[in-house]
């Protein structure tokens, strides 16, 4: 099977930043296949780049590395995580961005497997002389090459019991109305919740409403394309969740939302 790698980062697509770590990669590791899954993640937004990770990852095939760096304490005496769930591994500073991937029951679990996660200390894995301020080429570039080549995890560190993590945005339901927000924006304006599709079904005679930001949806479509361009509506996306959008439109302008606006949902009675 194929030695798969992800970069999930915060550089951007201007710098040389991402083709530097690609190189040290390739260096330690030949015949790794390497896929961006983004280098577009808002500046140090450590938030979106844990639920970029976290939606992302089911769709590559198990035994996958993803390097995720979104790191504004970098130099600090933040740890480097080196986790294995659900079949595939992770790299991230400890600073929040493994929440969601070592929480397998929130959003996006694939199997019931445990978590094991420690912290990268064996230096004999990253390069000779590492920067103080770009650990993505000198620390989890090597690393994530060594994870891809069989490394165990055990070999980069030792085990740790606790992680930083940022308080989950769980959606509440009580009688026929379910309360959310949203977790995250896309680039076309998309606002994804915490909602899963599972909890909106309802009879197509009685449509469940959406509401945010003063605007009511009623009902719930199956693509962009079933409501004119400038129209909003809502769907279950690919995610498997609850997402609003304007066709051929941003949502997040058109209702001036973003991440944590609150989301309520009405279904009909007897649902």
């Amino acid at each position: 099977m194929a030695k798969i790698i992800t970069l999930l980062t915060d550089f951007g697509l201007a710098s040389t930043y991402p083709a530097q770590m690609r190189g040290v990669i390739l260096e330690r590791c030949p015949e790794a296949v390497i896929v961006d899954m983004s280098h577009g993640v808002p500046r140090h937004d450590v938030r979106t780049a844990a639920f970029m990770l976290a939606s992302a990852a089911p769709a590559f095939p198990e035994g996958t590395v993803h390097a995720a760096v979104v790191d504004p304490q970098v130099g600090s005496q933040r740890r480097v995580l080196a986790a294995e769930a659900g079949g595939h591994f992770y790299l991230a500073p400890d600073n929040g961005l493994l929440t969601l991937v070592a929480q397998p029951q929130f959003l996006f679990a694939r199997n019931g497997r445990p978590t094991r996660v420690v912290a990268v200390e064996n230096r004999s894995f990253f390069r000779e002389n590492v920067s103080s301020t770009f650990h993505g080429r000198d620390i989890f570039a090597p690393v994530a090459a060594a994870l891809a080549s069989g490394t165990p995890v055990e070999d980069l560190g030792g085990e740790v019991e606790a992680i930083e993590r940022f308080d989950l945005p769980l959606c509440q339901r009580s009688e026929n109305t379910i309360r959310g927000e949203v977790l995250y924006v896309d680039p076309f304006g998309n606002l994804v919740t915490n909602i899963g599709g599972d909890m909106m079904t309802a009879p197509e005679t009685q449509p469940a409403e959406v509401r945010i930001s003063g605007a009511v949806i009623r009902g719930l479509c199956r693509a962009y394309c079933d409501v004119p361009a400038g129209v909003l509506l809502a769907y279950v996306g690919s995610a498997g969740l609850l997402e609003l959008a304007v066709n051929r439109q941003s949502a997040a302008v058109r209702l001036g939302a973003g991440s944590g606006t609150r989301v309520t949902v009405l279904l009909p009675s007897g649902s």
